[in-house]
């Protein structure tokens, strides 16, 4: 890590260039970013512009190195938060004053990285011998929340979600005993539904109390077992129902968007057993000295002997987890028994014996490994996973482990076609449930057809219906200057609160609701794009072409922020698009779009649009003649692509007066069709216009031809 001579004025100039712009700068891509800007002063070497394998060119990286040392010497601030946004500090101004030459000033900083590192390793080395660590930062988050039921709840008996307030106390206790532990033969299929029955009794403490003991109890699932949304809708569910709601701390949404282990789905299910046994142990809590309730808080195996007394279910998967939450650095995440005394057993050498304590044998075998592996401990991962998975006291397998939290994941129950969609769209069912299962299967549809065909109003229908609620869904039009920057990420201007230009990595609509459905598996979720064809699909999607053929396999983004930044496209995603014929842009795509997606066609003359203006009339107890005029229209056109849907003829049944269907014809229908026969010298009012079409229909008669069925 050494700082090359070129970067020893180039670190300088970084300090300088942030002292001059006190708002921040951004390390971006690009030739605006400090590193550039700073490489363009001192230009690089013929050895700093080597390729690396890695990407991107050796000076790049070393200047990277280099400018740690500024941040570790405490001269340079980066927020993570910001994606790349750079200060100066003030120590960091200071330097430049006690350090006027480039080398003193570069030495200084490697001098204070190396014993920022020494210190950093001393540190960390005392954690792996005395604690266990968390294994990842989604584990991280989930033990500062666990403090905060620690702190707030037990040791102040205050509230976690509202601090000051007096709600974890003897007597909403009582009131949880008596209107939610009691209440088991309560009518309902699920938690949600027979929760309104339990919260009748309750005031907005005891409501808020269970909201919190709610959420301790889901607070370490991992999204594979119950995601974001499962979570939130249950404590929300409680806090909805309070008089005067409060809102749950950013820190504790955080923490349940991840979680850490799967808990088994007996455990996800059975909700109210699961949190009267939190009760139970509240109830408990006070009937303890205070003086034994600090000695419980402090030591991990009072912790235990506390949990293993509370009343109740004996439900030792939810006890362990109680450990867990309780005391994270001590306990494991290891839940089920049977896979506690597999591990125990396996490992049992690295301490030489047993203590005659499983969860004293886990702690001490975690510090080892821990210490033989220089880092945190999995044993669900693929290294230790096959080493005791299969083995419980030499008895045999273990049928009954759960599985790891890299488990695959699967969607909720795709849902089938209802009267409710059929008669909102004015569809048969039967086509509504074949276009389900092949979005189901592929993933990736688009509706084609003419102008006027309903594609875009019904994907959102399809999209509401297979997310279960709008919110769960994002529409994009794609344009010619649509980019991969709109779509997916890219860095957008913003400006400081000092005025000055500056810029962000923002994610677009494709980000935002991937990052959805990987935090709730077990909801689908719905991107629909409007009008694909008009936008570059090659520039728009970038390496995300790649993943709409290859689902399982991650690849590396344009702005991964490190090496380990790789992204899929989650099996609970569902793209539908839709795309015009009359601009015959369709004959376009290139066979490896016509791959990915599946094609289904949406035309005025073929079922389900044939009908469906009929349908409509019919719903709205209006004259059938628009529905039999269309008919007549569509077929004096010629040509299939540029025959009109029916959906200019439906607008708001209450404005469909007597006068609007000339209006209409005149301003919507004519004026497309004098575009498509541009340049013929078509006379279309004395084609196409409402007096010819009637005398058409009453000369033919067609009336019987659009009847739907």
């Amino acid at each position: 890590m050494a700082s090359t001579s070129g970067n020893i004025p180039r670190s300088r100039l970084i300090l300088q260039l942030l002292n001059e712009h006190p708002e921040g700068l951004y390390n971006r891509p690009g030739d605006q970013g400090i590193m550039a800007l700073a490489a363009e002063r001192v230009p690089w070497t013929e050895h700093e512009l080597e390729a690396l394998p890695s990407g991107g060119i050796r000076g790049t990286a070393n200047l990277s190195w280099a400018s740690e040392d500024l941040k570790k010497a405490g001269w340079l601030w980066k927020n993570p938060e910001s994606d790349g946004l750079w200060k100066i500090t003030e120590a960091g101004r200071s330097a430049l004053a006690e350090f006027p030459d480039d080398e003193s000033l570069a030495l200084e900083a490697r001098s204070r990285y190396n014993e920022w590192s020494k210190q950093n390793r001393q540190k960390k080395a005392e954690l792996l011998r005395s604690t266990i660590v968390a294994r990842h930062a989604s584990e991280e988050r989930v033990r500062t929340a666990a403090q905060l039921f620690r702190e707030r709840g037990l040791a102040q008996l205050g509230s976690v979600f509202s601090p000051g307030r007096s709600v974890w106390n003897r007597s909403n206790v009582d009131a949880l005993l008596a209107h939610f532990v009691s209440a088991t033969n309560v009518e309902g299929t699920d938690f949600l539904s027979k929760l309104n029955r339990q919260l009748g009794g309750l005031d907005d403490d005891g409501k808020l109390l269970l909201a919190e003991l709610t959420t301790w109890q889901l607070l370490p699932f991992h999204k594979s077992a119950m995601g974001e949304r499962s979570k939130l809708a249950r404590v929300d569910k409680i806090l909805a129902s309070m008089k005067h709601p409060v809102e749950i701390p950013k820190e504790i949404r955080e923490a349940l968007k991840d979680g850490v282990y799967h808990p088994g789905m007996w455990m996800v299910g059975q909700a109210h057993p699961a949190i009267s046994i939190h009760v139970h142990l509240l109830d408990a809590w006070f009937g303890i000295d205070p003086k034994d309730q600090e000695n419980v808080l402090e030591d991990p195996q009072s912790w235990k002997k506390f949990t293993a007394s509370v009343p109740g279910n004996t439900y030792p998967t939810q006890r362990n987890s109680l450990l867990y939450v309780g005391r994270p650095d001590y306990f494991t995440s290891i839940v089920p028994d049977a896979d506690k005394a597999a591990v125990r057993d396996r490992f049992l050498g690295e301490i030489g014996e047993s203590t005659g304590d499983i969860d004293e044998d886990l702690f001490r075998i975690v510090l080892v490994l821990q210490q033989a592996e220089s880092g945190p401990i999995d044993f669900y991962s693929d290294t230790f996973l096959p080493k005791w998975r299969g083995l419980a006291s030499g008895e045999g397998p273990l049928e009954d482990s759960l599985p790891p939290i890299t488990a695959p994941l699967g969607g909720r129950k795709f849902p089938k076609a209802t009267s409710d969609i059929s008669s909102r769209l004015h569809m048969a069912d039967g086509w509504l449930q074949k276009q389900l299962n092949l979005i189901e299967r592929r993933r990736q549809v688009i509706l084609y057809g003419p102008p006027g065909t309903g594609k875009t109003y019904v994907a959102l229908a399809l999209a509401e219906h297979i997310a279960g609620d709008a919110k769960y869904t994002e529409l994009v039009q794609f344009h010619p200057s649509y980019s991969y920057e709109d779509f997916f990420q890219g860095y957008r201007p913003v400006t400081t609160d000092s005025g000055a230009l500056t810029y962000e990595l923002k994610d677009g609509p494709l980000r935002r609701i991937v990052e959805q459905a990987v935090r709730n598996p077990e909801f689908n979720y719905v991107l629909v794009i409007d009008e694909i064809n008009r936008g570059n699909l090659a520039k728009i999607f970038g390496e995300l072409y790649f993943l709409l053929e290859y689902r399982d396999r991650p690849i590396k983004l344009q702005y991964s922020r490190d090496d380990d930044d790789f992204f899929r496209l989650p099996s609970n995603l569902f793209i539908i698009g839709t795309m015009n014929t009359s601009d015959r842009s369709i004959a376009l795509l290139d066979s490896a779009m016509r791959r990915r997606f599946s094609f289904v066609e949406m035309h005025p003359d073929k079922d389900p649009v044939r009908h469906v203006l009929d349908r409509w009339l019919r719903h709205h107890e209006l004259n059938a003649e628009p529905a039999i005029l269309l008919h007549a229209l569509n077929q004096l056109i010629g040509d299939s692509d540029f025959k009109v849907g029916p959906s200019y003829l439906m607008p708001e049944p209450s404005e469909f007066d007597p006068g609007r269907l000339e209006e209409i014809w005149e301003y919507d229908i004519l004026p497309l069709l004098a575009e498509y026969h541009f340049g013929e010298g078509v006379d279309i009012e004395k084609r196409y216009g409402l007096e010819a079409l009637r005398q058409r229909v009453k000369d033919v008669g067609l009336s019987a031809e659009v009847r739907a069925e």
